[in-house]
């Protein structure tokens, strides 16, 4: 056997150098393998030692992506009992708990669980930048604040150089859900545009929906089944088209919340109650929240988006009720994991999104922030540059999968960035709303009407009245007003056709709704 060389020997005043050190242990190493004396125990041993190391870096890689199984179950709400992969997708590493800037307080220690290995960010996203007044020369700690949104400082003064614009007050945005309540909604139509016609049309279309609502609390766009049996024309037109129960009963319960009738008051309480209840058991449990899909994740974001709006109205009259609060939580947690790494949704969770179903998404996240309701970190900024990956570079024209741009996807693009916390000032974006007032409304594409009509009252753009004038009447007088159709609508055109005239009647009315509905991100300030 090599003998091993004495250790040096240290005193207060000495010690061995670095490289002195590598001399001795790189003389031990050659006098060990060149002597006879290695026993075969040993080489074998350093050999296997080496491999394994070598084997554990190449498995375990700082920063690598594990796959993520989404599990959950399809179809009816009986129809499947076990539960089935839906898809793969790659989640990103998760911050540190030191990393993160917020305090993470959750309802429970399941959802702790699910929050932390998701990245969720347990502090509700902020959009909402401070009041400036246009014209006006903002203070430096103002512009700050302002710069700090992605709000376009220059842009908002340099609105001060149009006519319109020299004695405009506005208070960016701060708007929101309105109250829903008989007060706000008769105050907040008087202010905006309302009239008795267009009140009565609401009442009627809530009947006529109302009458429509199958046993199981459910609403269907399939009219040829009970309740109404083929009793109105238009149903939906049978394809390929994915027309899930939780997307018509998302819908007309959209309907009711947005006239102020909820599952607590209101001649329709019991109604909205019992279409609550069906998307309660309609949710199927997965792995990673509640799936309310129904066959496409259209009927996942509509019914939650109603589900939001429920809770929100609940929030703000400080009575929330945990069981909805939990449906909430767990719809959000669904839509959170399948949003596409690039930031949109389609109609399988996890694939490449487009502009029309990733709306629906995008909405019932903003709604859900209303009530405090937790979401990952970066899912609204990346949906954002979804959006934007939409349009041409420098442009505010909007396309569905592509950067081909068309009016109804352009309308849903415009309302979104709002949502989003984009400023409608700048000179393209601004551009943009003029050009699609100055088109008009389709009048019978209700699905381009109801965003456009969102988009440009949550603008306060200075040509609403000639907008939603003719819109308003046009829905007025083409409302069926006899038989079993009395209340409804239906117009011939591609959405209307998909989704029959359930579909249309509930869009009709939420458009009809809108000067109440929802309170406008940007308004002048008397409005307060």
């Amino acid at each position: 056997m090599p003998t091993i060389p004495p250790a040096p020997d240290l005193t207060a005043d000495q010690s061995p150098s670095p490289s002195a050190g590598r001399v001795e242990i790189n003389r031990f190493v050659d006098n060990f393998w060149k002597s006879d004396g290695a026993p075969a125990w040993l080489t074998s041993l350093i050999v296997h030692t080496i491999l394994l190391i070598l084997l554990m870096l190449m498995t375990i890689r700082p920063g690598s992506k594990q796959p993520l199984t989404i599990v959950s179950r399809t179809g009816p709400p009986t129809a499947i009992e076990q539960p089935i992969a839906i898809f793969e997708m790659p989640i990103e590493p998760t911050q540190s708990e030191s990393e993160s800037d917020a305090d993470s307080p959750a309802d429970s220690q399941e959802l702790s669980r699910q929050m932390t290995a998701m990245k969720i960010d347990p502090k509700p996203l902020d959009f909402s930048p401070p009041i400036v007044d246009v014209g006006t020369e903002a203070s430096e700690s103002e512009a700050d604040k302002i710069q700090q949104t992605g709000l376009d400082l220059a842009a908002i003064l340099s609105a001060s150089s149009s006519t319109n614009a020299q004695q405009m007050t506005l208070r960016l945005p701060s708007g929101g859900m309105s109250p829903r309540t008989p007060k706000a909604r008769a105050e907040l139509g008087a202010m905006y545009g309302a009239t008795p016609e267009s009140e009565q049309a609401v009442e009627m279309a809530l009947a006529w929906l109302a009458e429509h609502q199958q046993r199981d609390g459910s609403w269907s766009f399939d009219l040829t089944i009970d309740p109404c049996r083929g009793r109105c024309s238009h149903s939906r037109v049978a394809g390929d088209n994915a027309t899930p129960a939780t997307a018509a009963t998302g819908l007309s319960l959209l309907a009711f919340l947005g006239a102020g009738y909820t599952h607590r008051e209101g001649k329709y309480a019991e109604v909205v109650r019992r279409g609550v209840y069906y998307l309660r058991d309609a949710a199927r449990p997965s792995t990673h929240g509640l799936d309310l899909q129904a066959g496409s994740m259209y009927g996942h974001g509509i019914a939650t988006l109603a589900l939001t709006e429920i809770l929100a109205i609940d929030h703000y009259n400080n009575q929330v009720d945990a069981d909805i609060k939990e449906l909430v939580e767990g719809a959000i947690l669904f839509t959170l994991v399948a949003q596409h790494p690039q930031g949109g949704w389609r109609y399988v969770p996890g694939s490449p999104g487009d502009m029309t179903i990733s709306g629906w998404q995008i909405l019932s996240l903003v709604s859900a922030r209303y009530s405090g309701i937790a979401l990952r970190t970066t899912t609204l900024s990346n949906a954002k540059d979804f959006v934007n990956s939409l349009s041409q570079e420098g442009s505010y024209e909007f396309g569905y999968v592509s950067k081909r741009a068309e009016p109804t996807t352009t309308a849903i693009g415009l309302c979104l960035l709002m949502y989003l916390g984009e400023s409608p000032f700048p000179t393209p974006f601004s551009r943009a709303l003029s050009q699609m007032a100055a088109r008009g409304p389709k009048k019978i594409d209700v699905y381009h009407d109801y965003y456009a009509t969102m988009a440009l009252h949550n603008a306060r753009h200075p040509d609403w009245e000639r907008w939603h004038k003719p819109l308003r009447d046009h829905l007025i007088r083409t409302q069926a007003t006899t038989g079993h159709e009395k209340g409804s609508w239906h117009f011939k055109d591609r959405h209307g056709d998909v989704g029959g005239r359930l579909y249309t009647t509930a869009m009709a009315a939420m458009i009809l709704e809108v000067y109440y509905r929802h309170i406008p991100l940007y308004q002048h300030r008397d409005a307060f």
